[in-house]
């Protein structure tokens, strides 16, 4: 899909990966973004990026619990009514909870895994071809947690799996016009690495392994946005192989980005 011109909804946009994708698009001439959060500092992005980009360019924050169904489609009916229609959605919003923290590990399985099939469904709704604006993208956030699970994060390795279920589940959408595609980095220079001390020297020590920058990781989710012959896809984002795109489960060589542009 070419991005100029296109209007999109981004969960967990004001910050991390969020802010990194809204400005690739931004950068591609997208029309306009929406920033959903439940981040009160979200107007400050939001001025942010519309000092960055050209006036003909628009950025809305829309403060939201992505997890209420009805809070949700509130953003969808505020996004299309302000830019008359919606063209790519991201289901990015997502926490990091530990086994022992039973209400924080329940509000986990809910964000990261809950609102992305709220998010998936109300996006097929909003874009669906017959409302005559062509059809549209879902690009649904996991992580590579979802397959080499990480100790003691049983909440976010289980609902980092479920996501990449549920994108290659809805990739039947694609009848209505809409694609659904997953994208999974690896560890990433965003606050959830901050949740528990010492995260990030850690990561380090790891040979092999070292923190993705945001704006690699938006490389390849516009990947995904851009390829109309994506659909169901899962494409991993690591130190080792780069941008590495899966499509039921058979790699794709012509997408792939060589480590050393990380």
């Amino acid at each position: 899909m070419p991005v100029a011109g296109k209007v999109a909804l981004i969960t967990g946009g004001v910050g991390g990966l969020g802010k990194a994708f809204a400005t690739a698009l931004l950068q591609a001439r997208a029309a306009a973004v929406c920033l959903v959060d439940i981040n009160k500092r979200g107007e400050e992005t939001a001025e942010e990026l519309r000092k960055k980009f050209p006036t003909n360019q628009t950025v809305e924050f829309y403060e939201c619990d992505v997890t209420d169904y009805n809070l949700f489609k509130g953003a969808f009916d505020f996004t299309e009514k302000k830019f008359g229609g919606i063209d790519i959605v991201c289901n990015n919003a997502g926490i990091n909870a530990l086994d022992h923290e039973i209400d924080k590990s329940i509000k986990a399985f809910r964000l990261n895994l809950e609102a992305v099939f709220l998010g998936t469904r109300l996006g097929q709704m909003y874009m669906d071809k017959s409302k005559g604006r062509g059809g549209g993208v879902i690009v649904n956030v996991a992580s590579m947690a979802a397959f080499m699970p990480i100790e003691n994060c049983m909440a976010y390795t289980g609902s980092k799996a479920g996501v990449v279920a549920l994108t290659k589940s809805e990739a039947s959408l694609e009848e209505y016009g809409v694609r659904v595609n997953c994208l999974c980095p690896s560890f990433t220079d965003t606050p959830i690495l901050d949740y528990v001390e010492g995260t990030r020297e850690a990561i380090n020590m790891i040979p092999g392994h070292h923190i993705l920058k945001p704006e690699f990781v938006a490389e390849g989710f516009m990947q995904l946005v851009e390829k109309e012959d994506l659909n169901g896809a899962i494409m991993r984002v690591t130190p080792q192989k780069g941008i590495d795109f899966y499509k039921d489960h058979k790699r794709v060589p012509s997408f792939s980005v060589a480590p050393s542009k990380l």
